[in-house]
């Protein structure tokens, strides 16, 4: 699923968040995390499985005080931020854009980063969202 050119690129992201959004549960998400959007604290999950799936690198940013995870992603030369989890914060629950340009102060993270209970929680997002490859390589 790594090959994504910028024309598929957002019904690529659609496709993926309505196959994570039926998927999300309180077992899948992160714990302490308070709100009304099904994506509330799977933010860090959904970004370690898009990483896998598209070949997305992990960035992070401050929303409203907490740290939020998403990803970015190259198409030919240009790099887009992407967030399948930002209607948690009031946002569009599917975003694209320039990267740069989503979330000020954005950073990008590495696979260390990703502590034993996150990679617990999208193994089995990413099951139940029908991709057992990615859930059986986290």
């Amino acid at each position: 699923m790594k090959a994504v050119g910028l024309s598929n690129l957002e019904q690529t992201l659609a496709d993926l968040r309505t196959r994570l959004e039926r998927a999300f549960s309180p077992e899948t998400a992160a714990p302490g995390f308070a709100g009304q959007a099904q994506s509330t604290g799977h933010c860090a999950a959904v970004s370690v499985i898009v990483s896998r799936l598209l070949g997305a690198a992990m960035v992070s940013a401050k929303i409203h005080g907490q740290s939020h995870w998403f990803n970015r992603i190259s198409v030919g030369a240009e790099q887009y931020d992407l967030d399948l989890t930002g209607d948690q914060y009031g946002f569009p629950p599917v975003q694209c854009t320039q990267a740069e340009k989503l979330y000020p102060a954005t950073r990008v993270r590495s696979q260390e980063e990703i502590n034993a209970e996150t990679l617990r929680r999208a193994r089995l997002l990413a099951t139940r969202a029908g991709f057992p490859a990615v859930a059986s390589s986290l």
